[in-house]
């Protein structure tokens, strides 16, 4: 794998929306050590690459109870173990949440069936690590191409990925606990000239990937990028929540 020598950044920009059609936004974000929640919240900064940064969306899952309660939950309890224990161990930590996200149904049963997805990325010098559940998205975008690095768990139709707002696995969403299966997967670390973009299925169901491989060619800078691809998603119906995240890096 590569290593990247010398001083660098990790630029970073976050906003989460609940759209033009929802009453309210079910979905939540976690940048560095920062979550956001509400009906409109945005984060950026720059940080250290000397460390491992994590960035991750939890989309809570329309039509459960308490979505935005399991998302909450879900990022509250990964970013306590993250502060807990110093290791890589991702398909840990979402068991570890989504039996929290249970324990947490059992002791208020007004929740009960509340669930969400999850989809993250940690980025460090010598690699990145990409992990999801559910049909949140990460994306590498560089060099003239747009590259899905997770998997979408839909059903399948005839031998396809079937888009049909369904899901095949998430943390919670069940009336009893159940044994899911984290996507996790290491790659190759962030380039010069690469951004990584995680989003919600309100972003990636309502712009092909051509659009949004367009608007981050065009947009350098991740706060713009960031901003630019709410608004297309808005602009095209805003039927879901929205929330995205870009990541670039910088020197010094």
């Amino acid at each position: 794998m590569t290593v990247r020598s010398g001083p660098w950044t990790i630029q970073y920009a976050a906003v989460t929306h609940k759209g033009l059609v929802r009453q309210q936004n079910e979905d939540a974000i976690l940048v560095v050590d920062t979550i956001l929640k509400g009906d409109s919240a945005s984060h950026s900064g720059a940080v250290s690459g000397k460390g491992r940064q994590v960035f991750m969306i939890a989309d809570g899952m329309g039509g459960h109870a308490r979505g935005d309660v399991a998302s909450g939950y879900a990022l509250e309890c990964l970013k306590a173990d993250l502060e807990r224990f110093d290791d890589t161990d991702w398909r840990g930590r979402i068991l570890y949440a989504n039996n929290e996200i249970f324990n947490l149904m059992a002791r208020r049963p007004e929740l009960a069936g509340m669930g969400t997805t999850l989809v993250g990325v940690e980025v460090d010098r010598s690699s990145l690590v990409v992990f999801n559940v559910g049909d949140s998205r990460a994306y590498r975008v560089g060099h003239g191409k747009l590259i899905q690095a997770t998997v979408d768990d839909v059903p399948e139709h005839f031998g396809q990925p079937w888009r049909s707002h369904q899901i095949t696995q998430a943390l919670g969403g069940r009336l009893t606990p159940s044994r899911i299966f984290p996507h996790v997967s290491t790659q190759e670390p962030l380039g010069d000239g690469e951004k990584l973009l995680v989003c919600s299925d309100g972003l990636s169901d309502m712009l092909p990937d051509a659009i949004i491989h367009r608007v981050l060619q065009e947009e350098v800078d991740v706060q713009a990028a960031t901003n630019a691809l709410l608004h297309a998603a808005l602009e095209a119906g805003g039927d879901d929540n929205v929330s995205v995240i870009v990541v670039g890096l910088g020197s010094g």
